[in-house]
């Protein structure tokens, strides 16, 4: 059987512990559809109940996301065979599915490696209506079953789900078997009516609903407004656990063996979890409701100096405010990990300076206000001061790669070459690393920006695998300086660098950038050093990452 599953960037966590309780043992030989695989999801391939996974992400997620020995190991014994998309085109599938036609036409995928790899579900096609035009061709995909989680539903299986919507709508939409509905709670049709706007799933197409508090966990669900269930936060040190435990298959076999096998129920695995700590999810949500304002800076916050990763961060952020400045963009889109807080610095800087943009995140959220420790990830922060919510498809193909758009994105990769092509999904010996995500759809704004550290293995003359490509892509600042494309030039240049005091002069540091990168570094006849941080810039940065301390 072929399985959708969705709520949230985990999918719906009680769920998939029953699918384990139920099918331990067994060799169901499961199809999974799921976009961004982590969590409890990670253990259905451990324990051999998924044959095969289509996803956009499968990463072992804790504190930032990363590669999963599990899926690693997995794919290397041939026990699973992965299918990676972009988050939007993961979408665009399922719409076709839903629509009952037999392609979607997208603008993803489009000369990357991932439409090389899945040749049987995508095509480049010339457009039927301009034909010296290639256009994108995703096949339809109709999965048999989906198992969704939302916030409140009504006897009849009327759903409203969490928001932002992300991806939980197109595979609902295009099951051919109908949903499995759980939801925080099932109320009376007259209370449901209340939020008849808010119901994404219509009772006719589910075959069941449950009602399954903290049926998410260990990943969030903020309310968006609804006030009849209790949203709850990221359980972060559950995560961290399992990230522990899966650093051997005997230590994750004991893991699941206390979290799910032993626990006959969701109830046993509540009672287990243990009163407090649920109590404890339920009042960080709580307290982060009205938390949009930046917290206070750190005693002596600009006093110490600035270390070389927050040098990194405020260099971003620049190179993102001038963007702003010099192209008009509304919009900037804040990609996963240190993209994000560099796009939120620059979100505060512009504040400061009168200009507003809002920020957008591939699930949905536009327009939120960034707080202190805060992620891309749905936080009931983050939902409840956000202008507009949305879903992925919405997001990704209209907002960040619409004909219209006027966004920035601002991303992180694994590799880069020389023209701004990046790489996320394999390394030179072939290992999954993480996938496209939204990386894929995000390369199609108006304008990229791109920051990781740079060595010879990840800033390198062939990628090994490309996961999108870098036409947009203005400005990639790396740990060494900034290499920026001249007008009407597809090639990176470094046209700034960061002091150094292992290179005594100009000309040292030149050759100690040059000797870090892959391919013969073009370097700009005017590369000059670049600023130091102000206490400013480092105060506002210090803000931002200040974990919140409030109960």
């Amino acid at each position: 059987m072929c399985l959708h599953l969705a709520g949230g960037i985990g999918g719906p966590g009680a769920a998939i512990c029953e699918l384990i309780r139920r099918f331990d043992g067994q060799a169901p030989r499961l199809a999974i559809v799921q976009s961004t695989v982590c969590g409890h999801a990670l253990n259905l391939v451990h324990r051999g109940l998924a044959e095969r996974l289509v996803c956009a992400v499968a990463a072992e997620i804790s504190g930032a996301a990363r590669p999963s020995g599990v899926i690693q190991k997995a794919c290397a014994d041939g026990t699973l065979e992965l299918e990676n998309w972009s988050l939007l085109s993961l979408q665009q599938r399922l719409m076709a599915g839903a629509y009952g036609v037999p392609f979607m036409p997208t603008r993803s995928v489009l000369g990357s490696s991932i439409a090389q790899d899945n040749a049987r579900g995508f095509r480049t096609i010339a457009d039927p209506f301009d034909t010296h035009v290639d256009v994108g061709a995703v096949r339809a995909l109709k999965p048999d079953l989906s198992i969704v989680h939302g916030c409140i539903g009504d006897v009849d299986g009327n759903t409203v789900l969490a928001s932002p919507a992300g991806e939980d709508l197109w595979g609902a939409y295009a099951s051919r078997n109908g949903v499995l509905v759980t939801v925080e709670k099932i109320v009376p049709a007259e209370v449901l009516r209340r939020y008849s706007a808010m119901v994404r799933i219509p009772g006719h197409m589910v075959a069941s609903i449950s009602e399954v508090p903290l049926g998410l966990h260990p990943f969030s669900l903020p309310d968006p407004g609804i006030g009849r269930f209790a949203p709850y936060e990221k359980d972060a040190a559950f995560l961290d656990g399992l990230g522990e435990a899966s650093r051997s298959p005997e230590s994750l076999d004991a893991w699941i063996r206390h979290w799910v096998l032993d626990c006959a129920s969701h109830g046993a695995y509540l009672r287990r979890l243990g009163s407090a700590r649920v109590a404890a999810l339920k009042r960080q949500a709580r307290a982060s409701a009205g938390g949009v304002a930046a917290a206070a800076a750190p005693r002596n916050a600009s006093r110490r100096p600035a270390g070389a990763a927050e040098t990194m961060l405020v260099v971003v952020a620049r190179e993102i405010v001038a963007s702003v400045n010099r192209s008009g963009h509304r919009t900037v889109l804040a990609g996963a990990g240190v993209a994000a807080m560099a796009a939120f610095l620059a979100y505060r800087m512009l504040e400061d300076d009168g200009l507003h943009v809002d920020l957008l995140t591939g699930n949905g959220q536009v327009g939120f206000v960034p707080v202190p420790g805060g992620s891309v990830l749905a936080t009931q922060a983050g939902v409840r001061s956000s202008r507009m919510l949305t879903d992925t498809v919405t997001l990704q193909g209209v907002l960040v790669g619409g004909a219209s758009n006027r966004c920035l994105s601002v991303l992180g990769a694994g590799q880069v070459d020389r023209f701004g092509n990046i790489n996320s999904t394999r390394t030179s010996d072939g290992r999954f690393l993480v996938g496209s995500g939204g990386a894929n759809d995000a390369l199609n704004a108006r304008e990229v920006i791109l920051l990781l550290n740079q060595s010879r293995e990840r800033f390198v003359e062939h990628l090994p695998y490309v996961t999108g490509r870098g036409e947009r892509v203005r400005a990639v600042v790396s740990s060494m300086g900034i290499l920026r494309k001249a007008e009407g030039e597809a090639e990176l240049e470094l046209t700034d660098y960061f002091a150094d005091a292992g290179a005594p002069d100009r000309r040292a540091r030149l050759a100690k950038i040059s000797d870090a990168c892959g391919w013969p570094l073009r370097l700009s006849e005017g590369a000059a050093e670049i600023a130091s941080v102000t206490a400013r810039e480092l105060g506002l940065l210090r803000r931002l990452q200040a974990a919140s301390e409030r109960p």
